[in-house]
């Protein structure tokens, strides 16, 4: 536990004093970067996650996706994911507070990176070190205490966990709404 919280205020002390500028959504989702979906880390919530990934990819036309696993899931379990571009989280791809290192961070972003969706409903310091230092300028998340830097389009209630199934509709609604 101790850990955890040293590594809460390493990560704010490091990563909260980016700067940040204003996004314009309309510019930013008219260029044509692949989009990076971070999967939650519960085993549980992939099942309801990844049900919107269809929606996600008809929201964003023309676009790849990637899809970030970084639980111990088989992506062949799960029809949704399997059709997408999978990248799985290593054990070596972890520092010592458990953040993303900075090749792993390379190999997620390259080719570019527009858009990032953090599909876990808890706050999870991997997906929002790795959504801010990906370098999508449209970085979305669920309302779970993280917002500036690492997110700037915080969607849905402030209590996601309580209906997961909602939560994601919400996401998928609001992402649709967007058309990216």
């Amino acid at each position: 536990m101790k850990l955890n919280k040293f590594k809460e205020h390493y990560a704010k002390f490091v990563y909260e004093r980016s700067d940040v500028e204003p996004v314009s959504f309309l510019t930013e989702s008219l260029a044509l970067k692949p989009c990076l979906v971070l999967m939650p880390n519960k085993l549980e919530l992939i099942k309801p996650a990844s049900e919107i990934l269809p929606d996600i990819a008809a929201a964003l036309t023309n676009r790849s996706l990637k899809i970030l696993l970084s639980s111990s899931i088989d992506p062949e379990s799960h029809s949704y994911i399997r059709k997408f571009f999978i990248i799985r989280a290593e054990p070596g791809d972890y520092d010592t507070f458990l953040l993303p290192k900075k090749q792993f961070i390379d190999k997620v972003s390259y080719g570019g990176v527009g858009i990032v969706i953090d599909l876990d409903l808890r706050p999870n310091l991997f997906n929002a070190v790795l959504a801010l230092r990906s370098g999508a300028k449209v970085r979305t998340s669920f309302d779970k205490a993280v917002g500036l830097p690492y997110y700037n389009m915080i969607v849905g209630p402030s209590e996601p966990e309580k209906n997961p199934k909602a939560s994601y509709r919400v996401m998928a609604d609001v992402l649709g709404n967007f058309s990216f």
